[in-house]
């Protein structure tokens, strides 16, 4: 014993030998695999429920000194944590455009089961979570006999599908229609399918009318519009750049025409930033396609199927983008 009991003292402040002392160190919490859901808190009460099966992939999580990254469809990133109440904070310039993150905040975490982390959209009460409004000419209609004859929104679908868990496409193009008819119809469209987002593609066939000659004419006013009745409806809205006319197909193809719609994109990029929409810029990914315009379009103005699957992929792109600006 007397020989122990020096041993004892000379260790004391390094290993605690013999009881409590100055060198006594808190246990350390323990540990585990928590996994964290990023879902669209479609009520806001920061609880998730059965009926919200919107999941929200590439969403940056940082809890204490974890951090991780959520999955397509699932939303899901599992993280190993300490059991203990530590700082949750979403990376805001992760989200797709218009979310929201949650306020950074102190959390346990629980001793099973995930931990579930609300992300919002501010969209007012005649607004629906998930659901998309895909509005325009013929254009968006599509055609018959030309991919699934949906245009690009059955692709369109079934990507945001893939990536959200839920989502739902509603067509909403109507052939040789004119942004000023766009205009007209927006409202009784949107209290119909009540979308958070509308898609909005309208003033290709303005070219044919006499009062449009000199962009922007009246295609802007009636965009601008179409945008701003979408905000009041309590939703969010992405306008597209309109698409060139494949030369060489027939007369109403036209240099002329091309020089018109480059001329009226540039009003359209114009007035998105101005109205803080996202611009979804279709006749940039056209351009920038290894494909010839021939392979593109079906006629001299209407996509293929392959011009329709670069479409739905220019759309899917701009909806799920990460740090995009928001209104």
């Amino acid at each position: 014993m007397r020989i122990l009991l020096p041993l004892c003292a000379a260790l004391l402040g390094i290993l605690g030998c013999g009881g409590g002392g100055r060198g006594t160190a808190a246990p350390t919490p323990p540990s585990r695999t928590v996994t964290f859901t990023a879902f669209l808190d479609e009520n806001r009460n920061g609880a998730l429920e059965d009926f919200e099966r919107t999941r929200i992939p590439g969403v940056d999580i940082s809890f204490g000194a974890a951090s991780g990254r959520t999955a397509p469809s699932t939303g899901e990133a599992a993280m190993s944590v300490l059991l203990a109440g530590q700082t949750l904070s979403v990376s805001p310039s992760s989200l797709p455009p218009y979310y929201r993150a949650p306020d950074i905040s102190v959390v346990a975490p629980p001793s099973t089961g995930s931990l579930n982390v609300p992300i919002t959209l501010p969209v007012g009460p005649g607004a629906t979570p998930g659901v998309y409004l895909a509005f325009g000419d013929s254009i968006t209609d599509g055609q018959a006999g030309v991919g699934d004859g949906q245009g690009y929104t059955g692709q369109l679908e079934r990507m945001l599908s893939a990536h959200y868990g839920f989502a739902k496409v509603i067509n909403d193009g109507i052939d040789s229609s004119s942004s000023e008819r766009g205009d007209s119809r927006i409202a009784s469209s949107l209290a119909s399918g009540r979308p958070a987002f509308t898609l909005i593609l309208y003033g290709t066939n303005d070219w044919s009318d006499p009062r449009c000659g000199q962009p922007p004419c009246f295609t802007i006013a009636s965009l601008r519009s179409i945008v701003q009745k979408v905000k009041a409806a309590g939703g969010f809205a992405f306008v597209s750049t309109l698409l060139m006319t494949n030369l060489g197909d027939d007369f109403r193809a036209s240099p002329q025409r091309n020089a018109w719609i480059v001329a009226q994109n540039g009003f359209i990029r114009q007035m998105a930033a101005e109205e803080g929409v996202v611009l979804v810029d279709l006749y940039a990914a056209f351009e920038r396609s290894p494909l010839a315009w021939s392979e593109l379009f079906a006629d001299y103005i209407h996509p293929s199927a392959a011009g329709y699957t670069l479409m739905a992929q220019t759309w899917f792109e701009a909806i799920t983008a990460r740090s995009r600006p928001t209104s």
